[in-house]
């Protein structure tokens, strides 16, 4: 079944009375170009073994299987994992798993190493599964998600881009490259939504760029400062580093970052400065 054809996708989703569930951010994707455009960023071969999460009716899920060794494909929603069962019963090397991508191991779930990640990322949980994606030391040397247009800006966003500049680009950035690979129009999408999206590619580090700061105190700091983001830094570390004004602007001087500076007009290489003049611990 060529589930890529939107007559036959429309069939197969009457037969089965399945309409996309809005309320788990589900929005099949129709066009054939932006199908091709997530594929060929994925540079895959043979010998890939691909997670998925979201496949939906499994129109980008039979793309996949078409040139990997194996796909696993993650689907919470019970109505889909059987009209996959029918859509994707030709490929052999595709694994459907019934799950809460929130709750399940998914670096560990299909058993060899994951090598690539391809998805179409259901809207409500962008976030949290990029950030699982990539803070697991198994995260593979390729993730390309399909995100709404205004996740993509920030995910790629650098200290030039103060206004779309947060958190999320320094947690990223810290972890991969990003690359907006394209741009795609709400109207590739069944339902249309209100919002464009894009097509992000994120080439891994084999380790942070923070190592070999520990992780979790070099994220908090990212994290605490971005709270007060309308603070100038020196007043942001007094807030959540426990620093004094005194101590704050002598670690910022240290850093070689102007005290006076907001959160989002520094760089991830000034972030690590940062990190080390106040003391965060390594690994």
């Amino acid at each position: 079944m060529n589930v890529a054809d939107p007559r036959a996708l429309r069939e197969v989703l009457r037969r089965h009375g399945v309409r996309a569930a809005t309320s788990l951010g589900q929005r099949f994707l129709v066009d054939r170009a932006v199908l091709s455009a997530i594929v060929d960023a994925a540079e895959l071969s043979p010998d890939d073994d691909v997670l998925e999460v979201g496949p939906g009716p499994g129109v980008l899920t039979a793309a996949l299987a078409a040139r990997v060794r194996a796909v696993t494909a993650v689907e919470v929603d019970p109505r889909m994992v059987a009209l996959l069962e029918e859509t994707l019963a030709e490929h052999e090397n595709v694994r459907i798993v019934q799950a809460d991508a929130l709750r399940v191991d998914l670096l560990g779930i299909a058993g060899r190493p994951i090598t690539r990640i391809v998805a179409n990322l259901p809207y409500q949980i962008t976030t949290p599964l990029i950030e699982r994606f990539l803070a697991d030391p198994r995260r593979p040397p390729l993730a390309v998600v399909l995100v709404q247009q205004e996740v993509a800006r920030r995910v790629a966003a650098t200290a030039r881009d103060a206004r779309e500049r947060g958190y999320l680009s320094v947690f990223v950035q810290s972890f991969a490259e990003p690359r907006i690979v394209r741009r795609v129009p709400a109207r590739a999408f069944r339902p249309v939504p209100r919002v464009d999206s894009a097509v992000v590619a994120l080439r891994t580090r084999p380790q942070p760029a923070f190592a070999p700061l520990a992780q979790e105190p070099f994220l908090r700091l990212v994290s605490d400062a971005f709270r007060h983001r309308r603070k100038q830094l020196r007043s942001a570390l007094g807030h959540e580093a426990g620093l004094d004004r005194a101590r704050a602007t002598e670690a910022l001087r240290r850093a070689g970052v102007a005290p006076e500076r907001r959160p989002e007009t520094l760089a991830l290489e000034e972030w690590i400065a940062l990190a080390k003049a106040i003391g965060v611990p390594q690994e």
